[in-house]
Order: structure tokens, then sequence, then C-alpha cells
């Protein structure tokens, strides 16, 4: 019977979490630059040396959080590796993340109307079609609240336009949805679908540079969002705004509208959560907190019934 390497035991343990349900998708890139590290530097299979754990975590110039990160993913590696019978080092997995609370940012209306007049203003081109893709991207993330990377993820088979909804796949949670969309915005994925994709095919993907095979990869999305942010003489700074931040306008813009109208934002709170693929509420009043932070008459309403959500600030803010 051949013996088992190391690239064996990452193979068997990346195939039992897929199986189990789990993504697994960044621990299996760790463990197999860790089989790497010890290939190159001639660590043979048997055993897994504290040498060789902390030649490949602490040996290089990482931010403690991708540090904890691989710290997490070895130790599943060593807990499997000695149920194969192997002699391995488990690593304590004590690295220290330093958490940085930098709040979201939330565009303004009129940012957000200067914002997409620049994204509209791009002259087309017969090097790119950016000027016909952007415009209707950064209206999906901002009209249906997606993140980009479930906007980068849509193939012509997830979007209807006569119904008007959005099969999200895969998302964040592992969950797929189906999310409906106004009228406009589906008629606006209607037009868009007919100019780009003049010979569909269920499997391309909406939003495309080159080949309809391949989607636009998320930091060109945020590169070019940098650009848009510039031609609407809004300041970028480190926390915002980014791509992301139409998201989180998204939120606000509904719990903005339900408090005008009254809406009781306890019942409303559950259907935006599902709307949005949050995983549970915590996401959502998050938002509900964001929005009562930068719309104080918001806050009376949302102290009515999430006054624990929402804490009152420290007198000396007052």
């Amino acid at each position: 019977m051949p013996e088992t390497t190391l690239p064996d035991l990452v193979a068997d343990l990346v195939a039992s979490r897929h199986a189990g349900g789990y993504r697994f998708k960044v621990q299996q890139r760790v463990l197999r630059q860790f089989a790497d590290h010890c290939r190159r530097q001639g660590y043979p299979d048997g055993s897994i040396t504290k040498e060789a754990i902390d030649g490949f975590l602490y040996g290089r110039h990482l931010r403690s959080a991708t540090v904890r990160r691989n710290e997490l993913a070895l130790r599943q590696l060593a807990d499997h590796a000695q149920a194969f019978g192997w002699d391995a080092y488990t690593p304590a997995a004590a690295t220290r993340v330093r958490v940085r609370h930098q709040p979201p940012y939330v565009l303004t209306d009129d940012e957000v109307h200067r914002l997409f007049a620049a994204i509209d203003s791009q002259a087309m081109s017969c090097y790119s079609n950016k000027a016909l893709v952007d415009s209707v991207l950064f209206r999906v993330l901002y009209g249906a609240g997606l993140r980009v990377s479930e906007a980068l993820n849509l193939t012509l088979s997830d979007v209807d336009t006569n119904v008007g909804t959005l099969r999200i796949r895969d998302s964040k949670n592992g969950e797929s949805r189906t999310t409906p969309i106004t009228g406009r915005l589906a008629a606006t994925l209607h037009t868009y679908t007919a100019a780009a994709h003049p010979a569909p095919e269920h499997s391309d993907y909406v939003f495309y540079s080159r080949a309809a095979g391949r989607p636009i990869n998320q930091a060109t999305v945020y590169t070019r969002f940098r650009g848009y942010l510039t031609d609407a003489g809004i300041p970028h700074f480190t926390g915002g705004p980014h791509p992301h931040s139409l998201r989180h306008g998204f939120a606000v813009a509904n719990l903005r509208r339900w408090a005008a109208d009254n809406v009781d934002l306890a019942v409303m709170l559950p259907y935006l959560a599902c709307y949005m693929g949050h995983a549970d509420l915590r996401g959502t009043q998050y938002y509900l907190r964001l929005t009562a932070d930068a719309y104080p008459e918001v806050m009376a309403k949302a102290q009515i019934r999430f006054g624990y959500v929402i804490p009152a600030p420290p007198e000396d803010q007052l």
C-alpha cells in the first residue's frame, strides 16, 4: 500500500470538508501552499514538525489576520494528520488580530447623483466595454443591494427580466436566493443584455470585460470605481467610499423610506435581512444603526422599537 503523502492528506481533508458542506476555498489554498513549502524545504512525509509550521507561518511578513487564518487552517491539518497516525505539531493559533473598527461610508443623495452622472458620462470605446457595462453594473449594486461578488457571478440564466428577478448563487453564507428587482432596473438589464450579448449563451456572465465566459475581476471594479469618484469630485480615503458603499446605500435608503412612511421597522427588518442575504438579523441591525447615525431624523422612530440595538450616545457627546 503506497505511503500517504502530505498532498494526499491535504486533498483528503479538503474533500471531507466539501462533503460536509463547507466551501473551504481559502483554507484549501493555504494548505496547498504549506505542502509546497514543505516540499521545497525537504521535509519528509510521515510527520509535520514545529519547524516546518513555524517557517511557513512566521517566516514571512504577513498581516496578523493572515497569520491567524493560516494558523487555524494548519490546526485542522494537524488534527487530520494525527488521525492518519502522523506525528503532527499543532500550532497554538495565538496570534492576536488587530481589529480596526472603521465605520462604513454612506453616500449622500447628492453624491449618488454625481457618481452616476460620472459613470454615465464615459465615452464608448472600441478598446473597452466599460462604458456599456459599468452604468448597469453599479446600478445593480445600488438598486438591488448586491455584494460585488454576487453581481459579478451573475450569468444570463440567473437574470429574468420578464418577471424581474435575479438568482444569487453560492453567496457569502453559502446559500442561494432569488431577489426581486424594480421594473425600471429590469428594463435596464433587458436593454443592456441585448446590447452586450448579441449571441447569448445561458452560461455567459452578465458583466464581462473581454469574453462573456469570464467575469470582470473585483480589483478592476474597485479601480474603475475610484476613477468615477475622482470624476464626481468625491474624495476617497481609508474606509471609503468603495463599491460596497452602494450596498450600504441600498439598505439605508430603504430604512429611510420606511421610516418616512411610518412603516414598522421591526416588521420590515427580517424582510431586508432575507433580501440582502444576511445569515441572521445582526447584519441588518447594523444597517439600522448606520441609518440612525447618518440620518438623525430616523433615530426617534428607530428607538421606539430598537432601543436595545441602538444605544444612546455617551452624555459627553451630546
